[in-house]
């Protein structure tokens, strides 16, 4: 049951015959008033709402009813929806499927990885399901290896807009494995030839991954770059005057590269697998082997914490398609989880609310932070509960919350403990919208770096949010 919404979380709105819906609680006239305590960020602008946790009263606000670029405070939205709709105790599992029969050890027909949009899984996972595989009786496929991963959309990038050598803005796939990164890798030798392999790398060891293809040039404008490929993925390294070095790069085609590190694995057990294809398990395929993910509460714990998008993106389309089956783009997902949320509270006012994707990587994307506050409460004691420490930068004294960051966009929403015991819930925005479109016209998608002035300007908006926040904790 959705809980009631406490009315800080509601505006004043009128009907077409202008009838009253909702009364805003007012604040009190020092707290409209405040001023930002950073007067080096004078042109930045500043919203907040701060709220006792228990009874919901507004306590201070400032243009709690802007909208504002939440940046990683999205996945809020993204983690309330999903516990509520797939359960805490939701798990992902990737499958192999057979299309054939097996006999006498041999699987005369194909063998199908079936990926169910587990964003967790890892090459120490991949083990399971060939230990399986050997248990059902398989050493031999006569036919295909085949990847489906048409469970979920499938997207070369989670933002267009961003850098295209982003580590944190990969492909989306039901197929994924080891966060859609892959480490490039290259060392000169002593007569300056440069050589460069691609590498899937987690916990369990470094794969050599056969789906990406390496070009070295003598020099470029930048140092990594997509290039087109007829199969596979290609990039162009012009690794400069280093002698050797490493970078982590995105996946545009996970499902592939995942299915090439399953193959690798498949042949240092004995078991020879040809090239993989896409392909669809059919409807009377036996299933051979399956591997389970977490439950969805402790991924949504590390997905707090971490704010890994791709986490965001997965859990998000799990999400919109139990919601509507007919979802196919980051976009359309993301609106179909808005409208679960609106429809969860529809006496609130979400005007102005809109996420471009799961995981906020997009200036696009809109929140107010009483919508946000709205959100905090829909997901309640199990929400708060996962809540990591502090922000992305460090810890922050008795706060347990989610940040958000992008150039010239920072966020926080959480709760602080007070210094008097009290549990303050808040929301924070601090925002420049002005540099933010400047920045967004004028970027070059070569290069991956955040400019210094924006670095610098997420440095004073961080030192003012904690000011803010500590001065909650302290007057309260």
């Amino acid at each position: 049951m959705v809980p009631a919404m406490p009315a800080i979380f509601l505006r004043l709105r009128r009907t077409a015959t202008g009838s009253l819906l909702v009364l805003l609680l007012l604040v009190t006239a020092a707290a409209a008033g405040a001023a930002p305590p950073d007067r080096a960020m004078a042109d930045a602008t500043v919203g907040y709402l701060l709220f006792d946790a228990a009874d919901g009263r507004v306590l201070e606000e400032r243009q709690a009813d802007r909208p504002f670029i939440p940046a990683s405070v999205a996945k809020l939205v993204t983690a309330t929806a999903a516990l509520a709709v797939l359960g805490a105790e939701h798990r992902f599992t990737t499958r192999l499927d057979a299309a054939g029969t097996v006999r006498d050890g041999v699987l005369h027909g194909d063998l199908i990885l079936v990926g169910g949009g587990d964003p967790t899984l890892a090459t120490g996972d991949l083990p399971v399901l060939l230990d399986r595989l050997a248990a059902a009786g398989v050493h031999r496929v006569t036919g295909r290896f085949l990847y489906d991963a048409s469970a979920l959309p499938e997207v070369p990038v989670i933002d267009a807009g961003q850098p295209v050598s982003a580590g944190y803005n990969t492909g989306v796939s039901a197929l994924s494995l080891n966060y859609n990164r892959f480490q490039l890798v290259w060392e000169r030798d002593g007569a300056g030839r440069v050589s460069a392999r691609a590498f899937s790398v987690a916990d369990a060891g470094r794969t050599p991954l056969d789906s990406v293809g390496i070009d070295v040039a003598a020099s470029g404008p930048v140092p990594f770059i997509p290039v087109e490929a007829k199969e596979g993925e290609r990039w162009r390294l012009a690794p400069g005057a280093g002698a050797s070095g490493r970078a982590w790069l995105p996946l545009a085609r996970p499902a592939a590269a995942a299915a090439h590190v399953f193959r690798r694995l498949a042949a240092d057990r004995g078991l020879a697998l040809p090239a993989p294809t896409a392909g669809r398990s059919p409807a009377d395929a036996m299933p051979l082997a399956e591997h389970r993910s977490a439950t969805l509460d402790r991924i949504v714990a590390g997905l707090l914490k971490h704010s890994n998008n791709l986490t965001a993106e997965l859990i998000g389309l799990a999400t919109a398609r139990r919601l509507n089956p007919a979802v196919a783009t980051l976009a359309d997902s993301a609106a179909v989880v808005d409208g679960w949320l609106t429809a969860q509270a529809p006496q609130a006012d979400w005007r102005g609310l809109r996420h471009a994707n799961h995981s906020g990587l997009s200036p696009a994307s809109r929140a107010t932070p009483r919508q946000v506050a709205a959100v905090l409460h829909l997901g309640g004691a199990p929400l708060a509960s996962l809540l990591p420490a502090g922000d992305e930068e460090g810890p922050l004294p008795g706060v347990r919350a989610k940040s958000g960051t992008l150039a010239y966009a920072k966020g926080l929403a959480g709760e602080v403990r007070a210094a008097s015991g009290r549990r303050l819930g808040f929301v924070l925005f601090i925002g420049d919208d002005g540099r933010r479109r400047a920045l967004d016209a004028a970027m070059d998608l070569r290069v991956a770096e955040m400019p210094p002035e924006a670095r610098a300007w997420l440095v004073r908006a961080r030192a003012m949010q904690a000011e803010l926040v500590a001065g909650w904790a302290a007057r309260y």
